[in-house]
């Protein structure tokens, strides 16, 4: 007897299908769920980036010095005068030649992750940003005064921002996912998986809320992960250090965050008195470059301590291998050197160095303590105060200072005096209008529509426009392998002009597959069968306030945007793209921020 053929009317892998909905259906796999998965990549393929571009840095320094290592103060301390001062020249004209290549052939093209990511549409160009990445790593590997967290962090957000492309994520989606690049990026430069999401919600997105930190932070803890993997994840600047064991040595912090925020207003002036008059014109940037490099090299014959970003500085700070006369010293040519590299227009970061300069300021301020007769030795404690307080002036991001510099010292017990100075320090900034050393990477660039003004911001803005779709007569099949492609997301049902009929939404399917009957006769529901009747639809004109309204009275974590002039779907908005977008828009206005 020969066994009876297979209904056709059941498709193959139905099993396996509903098997897995039912899976996604019960852990609630929803459009959140799925930003945490692409978080995940995202954090391992920035951080990953970002450590490619520490080799790179150490391979080019290779090819000017023959000397492979990851310290630059230690590269030059080795090399003759002569080379210390051809170094720093050769990989300035180097850079400035790149430079000037992405300005002329690519202009406007080369955007910094923090533009794309405050004022920007997340749109990061490969090309020129892979090139400017390029200079920086030649201008660092030569020994130029500037920071490496810059290009690093950019590095890791410009692979972010292609992943989020390639996906056709909707404009909040994509600037979050840079966010989480520069958050894992933020973390391999620093070690500091905390600090990296507070860099970014703070400082750059504006704003802190769990939609915005839970990715950021993992992210960064996948970075962190990965810089257990393949580097080395110990701490900066941990070094045991006398703490403060009195109460008033604590209470100095209050005159130290005082003085901080002084100097840190200061510092930010230097910044940008340099950039305004050593930047000039765009064909002399190679030389420019060369020139900074030169006056880098000549110094560096004396105080080979100048070259690099800093670090090494701290790293002595921290450990007390400088005197009061040669720490003074060294700041004096460290802030001239940095003033230089900046202002002639050099990639690069200037965090680190505003890092020592803050590290500095509390090393002197408790120099003039022990002058005045206090006891014990609290140079180091008063650095890292110092540290603090400086650094959330000059950035304007209290909180990110606050618990960088306890990730960086590994020092619990100095949180209390920390509270105290970057308080201080921050209430200071504000009484002196202090301006942050960011404000113009934060506000350089041509509006996106998140920096807008809310009332001209429509749900077609914020909309992602590449969404699963199927037409009405689509197989029960075509439907779950479009589902399990596309975990979490609404499938649409149109018709072949592109015109809106209904929405499927996930957690019904499970449903109608078990009540289905695949026995003989039972023929399976199409894709116009599974549409949830009455399912909200946003018209693409509507304000986001309107949007808002509809969304917190249904309770609906996504919704069709449908062009109202012909009916056609225009894409999806998800809730939590949309109060991330507001969030942001009613902090800026209620700042008294002008809008871009």
């Amino acid at each position: 007897m020969n066994p009876s053929p297979p209904d056709p009317q059941t498709p193959p892998g139905t099993v396996w299908y509903g098997w897995v909905l039912n899976l996604f259906h019960h852990l609630k796999v929803g459009e959140s769920q799925v930003t945490f998965m692409w978080a995940v990549l995202v954090g391992i393929v920035g951080a990953s980036m970002s450590m490619c571009f520490e080799w790179l840095v150490e391979f080019i320094q290779w090819l000017l010095t023959g000397i492979w290592s990851d310290s630059r103060v230690g590269v030059f301390s080795l090399l003759e005068p002569e080379w210390r001062i051809a170094v720093p020249a050769i990989g300035g004209l180097v850079a400035g030649f790149i430079l000037l290549f992405v300005k002329r052939r690519m202009p406007g093209q080369a955007m910094e992750y923090m533009e794309a990511l405050a004022i920007g549409n997340g749109l990061i160009k490969v090309r020129a940003s892979s090139l400017k990445v390029l200079s920086a790593a030649w201008s660092i590997a030569s020994g130029a005064a500037i920071g490496k967290e810059g290009p690093i962090i950019q590095s890791s957000a410009l692979i972010a921002s292609a992943v989020g492309q390639k996906l056709h994520v909707s404009i909040p989606r994509l600037r979050l996912l840079v966010g989480c690049g520069a958050a894992a990026g933020f973390t391999t430069a620093f070690h500091a998986p905390f600090s990296g999401c507070l860099f970014v919600s703070e400082i750059i997105i504006g704003t802190v809320s769990m939609d915005i930190l839970a990715p950021l932070l993992i992210a960064s803890c996948t970075g962190f992960l990965m810089l257990h993997l393949l580097g080395d994840p110990s701490p900066l600047y941990s070094s045991p250090f006398e703490s403060f064991t009195m109460f008033s040595q604590s209470l100095w912090c209050v005159a130290l965050g005082v003085l901080a925020a002084v100097a840190a207003k200061g510092w930010v002036a230097l910044l940008d008195v340099s950039n305004k008059y050593l930047n000039g014109r765009q064909s002399l940037l190679p030389v420019r470059l060369m020139a900074a490099g030169l006056l880098v090299g000549v110094l560096a014959c004396f105080y080979p301590e100048v070259v690099g970003n800093g670090q090494a500085l701290i790293t002595g700070l921290v450990h007390e291998d400088y005197g009061t006369q040669q720490a003074l010293i060294l700041l004096a040519v460290k802030v001239s050197a940095v003033a230089v590299v900046f202002g002639c227009g050099t990639v690069g970061g200037a965090m680190t160095p505003t890092l020592f300069v803050g590290s500095m300021v509390g090393f002197i301020f408790s120099t003039l303590l022990n002058l005045m007769g206090m006891e014990g030795n609290h140079a180091v404690a008063y650095a890292m105060v110092g540290m603090a307080a400086f650094f959330a002036t000059a950035a304007q991001a209290p909180l990110t200072a606050l618990v960088m510099v306890v990730e960086f010292s590994m020092s619990g017990q100095m949180i209390y005096p920390l509270l105290i100075g970057v308080v201080s320090a921050y209430g200071t900034s504000k009484l002196i209008r202090a301006r942050s050393m960011y404000a113009a990477s934060l506000s350089g660039s041509t509006a996106s529509v998140v920096s807008l003004p809310m009332a001209q911001v429509h749900v077609h803005d914020l909309a992602r426009h590449v969404v699963p779709q199927v037409l009405p007569d689509a197989s029960l099949e075509e439907v779950s392998s479009l589902m399990l492609k596309n975990p979490g997301d609404l499938i649409f049902v149109v018709k072949q002009d592109g015109s809106y009929l209904g929405t499927i939404y996930p957690g019904d399917v499970p449903g109608i597959r078990k009540k289905w009957n695949p026995g003989p006769g039972g023929k399976p529901p199409s894709a116009g069968d599974l549409i949830r009747p009455g399912a909200p639809v946003l018209d693409g004109d509507t304000h986001l306030t309107d949007a808002l309204k509809l969304f917190e009275q249904d309770h609906l974590s996504a919704a069709a945007v449908v062009r109202q002039a012909d009916g056609r779907l225009d894409g999806v908005l998800y809730r939590t793209a949309l109060f991330q977008v507001i969030t942001e828009m009613m902090k800026r206005e209620s700042s008294g921020a002008e809008p871009l």
